[in-house]
């Protein structure tokens, strides 16, 4: 007789949920991508410039890789409705990504559209207006976020986590079944199964945002060097253009892939040469936060870069009186970047025994 477990109807919401967000996705990368190629042909013909090739080729890379992630989400909906376990773990790291980077577009759009009124020509009749478009943005965002948290919650219940065993793990608990149906010893129970080795759920978020980093660092690959050159790395204090940054993001982003996977599988090897990456980062924005000439050196370089990614004169001057400009944003974002990047150190290192010992555990079994 087969186990009577019952079947939830909010985990086969979440799956239909996890559906719409990936078709909305895909629609809104295929309409990007066809509105790049209009703008692109109507200004060609009316005012005989063509758009900056270097960022349409940029624009046009980033979005096909969005619409390849959402493609990827369509796909994880549609396995949580036969409850596979693959897909449990990936909607929580989907969740866990989208509610952090739904909280810190909410926040960050507060405070850019907050400020932009002081900044502009005719303050007193923009600000209704971006009053209104900061909230409509700040609602819309809520959206993910709710849904994030709500999947964080949901698949992370006991009762949830078990209509994800599989059948023959319920059927006979603690055998497997063999060709002929007849119950034998089981192989290593899959991973964030009860009773199983699992890997903690921050470090399966996190490996999934270092896998995703890694694929995107990769796309630099194929974007024009022209813009490439242009883009500055700050690593301890100095700024590092051309030839040698590609190098550094596309070693960093194979280091960042290839330990993320291996997190997710649980191999003991794949957690320190992370910390170790992200230690090297935080202690490398102290040591730039601390150097006097960094926000001119940024300045600089914003100012070098913008005319090649866009095609302005060469003498062009970027409007500093602008928020996103100033010494004010650079200094809330560098902010932000060391309290992320501070607080995920913190949690690799806490979770790193807790790692270790489910890691160990597996090979055990294997």
């Amino acid at each position: 007789m087969q186990p009577n477990l019952k079947s939830r109807p909010a985990v086969t919401a979440a799956g239909i949920v996890a559906i719409v967000f990936g078709a909305f996705g895909v629609l809104m990368a295929i309409l990007v991508e066809l509105s790049m190629l209009a703008v692109s042909h109507i200004s060609s013909e009316s005012t005989g410039v063509p758009s900056p090739d270097a960022i349409r080729a940029m624009a046009s890379i980033v979005w096909l890789f969005f619409l390849a992630v959402a493609v990827f989400g369509i796909f994880v909906g549609a396995n949580i409705l036969p409850r596979r376990n693959w897909a449990r773990i990936a909607i929580l790291i989907w969740g866990g990504l989208m509610t952090f980077f739904s909280a810190v577009t909410i926040l960050v759009t507060l405070l850019i559209l907050g400020q932009l009124p002081s900044v502009m020509p005719h303050a007193s009749e923009a600000a209704p207006v971006l009053a209104v478009m900061k909230w409509v943005l700040a609602l819309f965002y809520a959206i993910p976020l709710g849904v994030g948290i709500w999947w964080l919650i949901l698949f992370t219940r006991k009762s949830v986590v078990e209509e994800f065993i599989p059948l023959s793990a319920r059927l006979h608990p603690g055998k497997t079944l063999d060709a002929s149906g007849f119950p034998q010893e089981p192989p290593p129970p899959p991973s964030y199964v009860p009773g199983g080795p699992a890997c903690p759920l921050p470090l399966l978020i996190i490996a999934g945002l270092d896998i995703f980093s890694g694929a995107s660092m990769l796309t630099l690959l194929v974007i024009p060097y022209s813009l490439l050159s242009a883009i500055p790395l700050f690593l301890f204090g100095h700024a590092f253009h051309g030839g040698l940054t590609l190098v550094f993001f596309v070693l960093l982003g194979v280091v960042y892939a290839v330990c993320g996977i291996g997190v997710l599988k649980l191999k003991p090897w794949a957690l320190d040469p992370l910390i170790c990456c992200k230690a090297l980062f935080f202690l490398s924005g102290i040591v730039t936060l601390l150097n006097p000439n960094f926000f001119p050196m940024m300045k600089e370089a914003i100012a070098k870069m913008m005319p090649k990614i866009s095609q302005l004169p060469a003498d062009a001057q970027i409007p500093t009186n602008l928020f996103p400009f100033s010494d004010t944003y650079f200094k809330f974002m560098m902010a932000l970047g060391f309290l992320f990047g501070g607080v995920l150190l913190a949690v690799m290192i806490f979770y790193r025994k807790r790692f270790l010992e489910a890691a160990a555990a597996r090979n055990r079994q294997a």
